[in-house]
């Protein structure tokens, strides 16, 4: 017997899942509470100031594999029991994600993580990409200050 399992989930670019008023714009932080599983469905969020999440973060695999997602917040923060999934083992995401950071060493920081990064509090962050041959290497010689390639000791599929 097979058994499956649904979830009810929210779509970031319905306006229902903000209010019915307007999707988050530059600089407004979001929230995503316990319970409410909100999947990124849009190219290009604004720079966010904060994303907090307590329930789930999902970016599900475009049908595309060119397609290319950007994700942007000066921080996200998964806190205790939340998850921030990028695909899964058996739907992996096969398209671009780009998460990009903002924010200066004088940005206002959380206290005990910092600024500019995703912290995560005894929640998970989960990604599944393309499956690779080699997952990591070592340098087959030194990188030397300003330069813009390096030399493995294995050829990868790395992108």
């Amino acid at each position: 017997m097979q058994t499956n399992s649904y979830t009810y989930a929210n779509y970031w670019s319905d306006l229902d899942t903000w209010g019915g008023e307007y999707l988050p714009t530059t600089g407004d932080s979001v929230s995503i509470p316990v319970g409410q599983t909100l999947i990124v469905d849009v190219a290009r969020t604004p720079i966010l100031k904060a994303v907090i999440v307590e329930g789930s973060l999902i970016f599900s695999p475009d049908s595309s594999p060119t397609h290319h997602r950007t994700f942007d917040a000066e921080y996200v923060f998964v806190s205790t029991g939340a998850l921030f999934q990028v695909g899964t083992e058996t739907n992996r995401y096969t398209s671009k994600l780009t998460i990009t950071m903002h924010g200066t060493r004088e940005s206002a920081q959380l206290p005990i993580y910092g600024n500019k990064g995703i912290f995560v509090r005894y929640g998970t962050i989960d990604m599944h990409g393309v499956v690779r041959d080699y997952t990591w290497t070592e340098l087959a010689t030194t990188v030397l200050p300003n330069k813009n390639q390096i030399t493995l000791n294995v050829k990868t599929d790395w992108q």
